[in-house]
């Protein structure tokens, strides 16, 4: 009997940031993460599909997947904030993609799978490097999802409600919070949240990790029924 594969691809087209060529794939159905911050929950990753993740950090390609993020890796220097290894995760699923291993599947049948589940939207890249209906389709039967858009000055509205805005500064979150986003911000120490706009993510280490993303659920959007927006210390 075969083995049943532990991804699928989700979406192969343009990104819709550059239009440059990117794949969406789905892994966790059969073998839950290792993340222990997370919890159970299928990993989406958006990644460019004709070069490898580590390469398209060295060349700048990643901006077809997390557009103009700061925590890209910077040319002049060579530095690189995200909090992503890419040469672990992405690079193996990567791999596996492109030696056959996840089988394409329509969006009805990704959701069938979703269903029941929680979903990181973005375990790696900005969801908004695909159409917002590809989100709403895949998690339309979860039961509940995680999201997060460096590119929220650029999204309409509609996105605020499936992801939270990434903020760097209070700047950030003050204009995104006038625009109708919840934030999720990340300070270069803990515990610097604004009081009565921010909660410390209760999933965080310095919050004691007191819960998983899959079981806190605050992080979607503004249809959490959560209304502090999240701030996190780098890590």
């Amino acid at each position: 009997m075969a083995k049943k594969p532990n991804g699928i691809v989700v979406y192969e087209g343009p990104s819709a940031l550059d239009g440059a060529p990117i794949v969406v794939i789905v892994t966790g159905i059969v073998e839950a993460t290792a993340n222990g911050k997370t919890g159970d929950m299928l990993q989406t990753w958006i990644m460019r599909s004709d070069i490898p993740p580590v390469e398209a950090v060295r060349t700048g390609a990643d901006a077809s997947i997390c557009g103009d993020c700061i925590h890209r890796s910077n040319p002049a220097t060579g530095k690189r904030s995200c909090y992503v290894l890419v040469w672990q995760a992405p690079r193996m699923v990567y791999n596996a993609y492109k030696r056959g291993r996840y089988p394409r599947v329509s969006l009805a049948e990704a959701a069938d799978i979703c269903a029941g589940r929680m979903v990181r939207i973005g375990s790696y890249g900005d969801p908004a490097a695909t159409a917002l209906a590809l989100w709403r389709g895949l998690i339309r039967k979860a039961l509940g999802w995680t999201g997060y858009s460096h590119q929220w000055r650029k999204l309409g509205a509609s996105w605020a409600a499936l992801v939270m805005a990434s903020a760097d500064t209070v700047d950030d979150l003050t204009l995104a919070h006038s625009r109708g986003w919840r934030t999720f911000r990340t300070t270069a120490r803990p515990f610097e949240h604004v009081r009565g706009v921010e909660t410390v993510c209760p999933a965080s280490k310095e919050r004691g990790s007191v819960t998983t993303c899959a079981d806190c659920r605050a992080c979607m959007g503004t249809t959490s029924p959560k209304r502090a927006s999240i701030q996190i210390a780098m890590h």
